[in-house]
């Protein structure tokens, strides 16, 4: 045998007898107080973590809302220039400058389908299998 396999062997035997000298009591008593401090740990632990959540979804909505703000805020500014009231007026509201033209177009109603046409557009529609049973239940004749 070499010196490294005495120093491996002495190791193991002193971690051996460690074990085997282990009186259950203290083996239970230091389980026992093991599982308290986990315990007190794990509470605080876990309201670390979900208010960390929290603020970061606090966050989130405060950025959002920091983004309103900035959009509202250039509303208003908007509101204080004249040429963007002009444009809002006329495009909005339909006014027109002294001097202009005002010119109004009206769109004329589609022409109503005849009846065949109602037809063709209904079948068109239809999924293609509604189309194919109404083909075979309906004769060719009518």
């Amino acid at each position: 045998m070499s010196g490294g396999e005495t120093n491996d062997r002495r190791r193991g035997s002193g971690l051996a007898r460690r074990w085997e000298g282990l009186n259950p009591t203290r083996a239970i008593v230091l389980a026992v107080v093991v599982s308290v401090i986990a315990l007190t740990l794990a509470v605080p632990l876990r309201t670390y973590f979900s208010q960390r959540s929290q603020f970061e979804q606090v966050e989130a909505s405060n950025s959002q809302l920091e983004e309103q703000v900035a959009d509202y805020q250039r509303k208003v500014q908007n509101q204080d220039d004249p040429a963007y009231v002009k444009a809002q007026a006329r495009s909005r509201l339909n006014f027109v400058m002294p001097g202009d033209k005002p010119l109004v177009l009206e769109h004329p109603q589609p022409p109503t389908p005849s009846p065949d046409q109602q037809k063709a557009m209904r079948e068109a529609a239809n999924p293609w299998y509604s189309n194919l049973l109404q083909s075979i239940a309906t004769p060719a004749g009518s």
